[in-house]
């Protein structure tokens, strides 16, 4: 059997998906091959960033998605304890108090949720395989992927055993760590690094009222017996996941152990009934190469991570959102190979930095009993005489606010590439917990409240995949211009005038041209993938000219 879709992607996970719901919705045809015969059935990669949130918001799966997660609070709190019985030590909370709220409210219109991979995979793949174009095969597995010049070769077995070959023009390889397209492309990695291995075990009790019947998320047990977190999965169903020591066969740990690593961390007779056990581990690794030819990596094929922060689904789901506009953009749009090459060039080092600082957040652990190694100061923690033991912990906690509090992180980096024309002007740079919103080209276009056609929206709400250009109050001619080069390129073009076809909310246009860095005159031309290409800061010696040199340079027309 040879099928002929556009693009071949070979993974159904959370980046697969994205990948092959982006592409859809453009029309482009896609078949997505996943070695699993069902979507994940362990809980993994809780909490989509609010960032990623936005995307799913653009695609039409935000609120699916969240009401997953309905009943559950807003705020993310994370506490220690010595055991869920025992003492607490300490806690740090998000999005909690009224400030932090409107903080959140002017960065984004979205929030973090605390929904799990396993909950909303089935929901990307239908909201794919709705699309037509879009086919999703689960028990079909990849043993081999050839790049041309003119198209790829994937060839794959499918449950009963059968031999099938597919031909495409290009391959996303969202297959995961043990990637067969990262083999294929013999990329080697850097940053390379692993803590050890934890034990995860599922299992279903009634904990709330160990936690005085609050929502708590997640909860670090700290004593002699056992360091660990309890992570909720939903009103009885919980995991806990604890440490091995190095070298030791995760394969070898028996159901026995983990019951008894739970009643530790529990601390008291509480009937349990344990569900699922499975293993991860704490790596640092990223691709030196994304892409070959017509072959691309995304999410954990091209980079993994610790997961203290939550990168590793979020940067996936990122990946994909880049690299899936350049595709539509290569054939569609007549955009030249070089739009292509900008995808590692813009993913690349923002996989480096997220995995650095994951890192960094592991190692933060430590100062809360994380992987510690000192029994003698272990079990001070549960005496009488233990409380400035118990203090040591509980200065380090106020440090682990960056795994929850990362929206600078999120939002703040800023593309250098081929595919972003610069305008010149001093970089605004954001820390991981602060984000600092500029509309530098290369940085995600910030948010704002805006009114249209008698309707609050965001900014975000217009973007419909292909580019969108904010126009200043004051110059009609890039509008004009506008209209010209989406007639002459037959390229998807939206124009809306700030303070006309989007009104400002509870500020001035004056605060909203400043948020853009524009003058009256000035216009901001957004990418498919939300981020600015390009920025005239005030009116241009010709629109038109401006406007048109600016999507020849992004889209690598000249190369076409």
């Amino acid at each position: 059997m040879s099928e002929e879709p556009e693009v071949v992607i070979i993974g159904a996970g959370p980046v697969g998906l994205s990948a092959a719901l982006a592409l859809g919705r453009a029309g482009v045809s896609c078949l997505v091959l996943e070695r699993r015969d069902a979507f994940s059935r362990f809980p993994k990669a809780n909490g989509v960033h609010a960032r990623t949130m936005e995307i799913f918001r653009e695609w039409g799966v935000v609120n699916p998605i969240r009401d997953l997660t309905a009943g559950m609070p807003d705020d993310v709190t994370i506490a220690w304890m010595t055991r869920l019985n025992g003492i607490a030590i300490g806690e740090i909370s998000v999005g909690d108090v009224d400030e932090t709220d409107r903080l959140f409210d002017q960065q984004s219109p979205e929030r973090m949720s605390q929904v799990g991979q396993h909950m909303f995979e089935p929901i990307l793949a239908k909201a794919a395989e709705d699309i037509e174009g879009v086919t999703i095969k689960l028990g079909c597995e990849v043993v081999d992927l050839a790049g041309g010049a003119d198209s790829v070769t994937a060839t794959y077995t499918d449950s009963d055993g059968a031999r099938h070959t597919v031909v495409a023009q290009y391959a996303i390889g969202a297959d995961g760590i043990r990637s067969v397209a990262r083999h294929v492309l013999g990329s080697g990695e850097h940053g390379e690094e692993s803590l050890g291995t934890a034990i995860n075990v599922q299992f279903d009790a009634d904990l709330a009222p160990l936690l005085g019947e609050r929502f708590i998320p997640i909860v670090w047990i700290v004593n002699a017996d056992t360091q660990g977190a309890f992570i909720r999965d939903g009103l009885t169903l919980w995991r806990y996941h604890f440490e091995i020591p190095p070298g030791a066969d995760p394969d070898a740990v028996t159901r026995d152990e983990c019951e008894k690593k739970v009643a530790m961390g529990i601390g008291q007779d509480v009937a349990v009934d344990v569900r699922n056990m499975w293993s991860w581990s704490h790596d640092l690794a990223i691709a030196d190469t994304w892409r070959d030819g017509r072959i691309f990596l995304a999410g954990d094929a091209a980079h993994h991570f610790p997961p203290h922060g939550g990168f590793g689904l979020n940067s996936g789901v990122q990946d994909a959102h880049n690299l899936a506009w350049k595709l539509v953009a290569k054939l569609r749009w007549n955009a030249g190979d070089g739009l292509l090459s900008s995808y590692q060039d813009e993913r690349l080092p923002v996989a480096d930095f997220n995995g650095e600082q994951m890192m960094r957040n592991t190692r933060q652990m430590e100062k809360t009993g994380f992987m510690m190694q000192d029994k003698d100061f272990l079990a001070l923690l549960e005496t009488d005489e233990g409380e400035s033991a118990r203090q040591v912990i509980a200065d380090g906690i106020p440090e682990q606010r960056a795994q929850v509090a990362s929206h600078g992180q999120q939002f703040g980096f800023l593309y250098d590439s081929g595919a972003v024309v610069p305008d010149g002007t001093e970089i605004v740079e954001s820390s991981v917990t602060q984000y600092r919103p500029t509309a530098r080209p290369g940085a995600r276009a910030p948010h704002s409240w805006v009114q249209s056609h008698g309707e609050v929206i965001s900014t975000i709400d217009v973007y419909d995949g292909g580019f969108i250009l904010l126009a200043g109050p004051d110059n009609a001619g890039w509008v004009k211009a506008a209209d010209q080069v989406r007639e002459e390129l037959q390229i998807p073009l939206g124009v809306f005038g700030l303070g006309s076809d989007l009104s400002p909310v509870d500020e001035p246009i004056s605060d909203l041209l400043q948020r853009y860095g524009l003058e009256p005159t000035g216009a901001l031309l957004i990418r498919p993938d939300g981020f600015v290409g390009f920025r005239s800061v005030g009116r241009a010696d010709d629109e038109y000219l401006a406007l048109r040199t600016a999507l020849q340079q992004i889209l690598h027309l000249s190369e076409a």
